[in-house]
């Protein structure tokens, strides 16, 4: 007599849940501090924007001494 197989069972979901999606997190805290909105571009109509020091670090950020000089996030 052959014992009865048992169908395999499905994997775990890989959304578990009481997690946020990225994009629910924004409408719901809204935008980080230290991003601004420049627009869009291209055809697909992308957003863009820029980010100042106060998005790379919490800890006592420092903005570029001169204006005009591209921000560099720290590595």
């Amino acid at each position: 007599m052959a014992e009865e197989q048992k169908p395999p069972t499905p994997p775990d979901p890989a959304h578990q849940p009481g997690t946020s999606k990225g994009e629910e997190k924004v409408k719901e805290e809204g935008k980080q501090t230290g991003r601004q909105n420049t627009g869009t571009t291209g055809k697909a109509k992308r957003p863009t924007g820029t980010s100042t020091a106060k998005d790379s670090t919490g800890i006592n950020p420092k903005d570029p001494v001169d204006p005009e000089s591209p921000h560099l996030p720290t590595p």
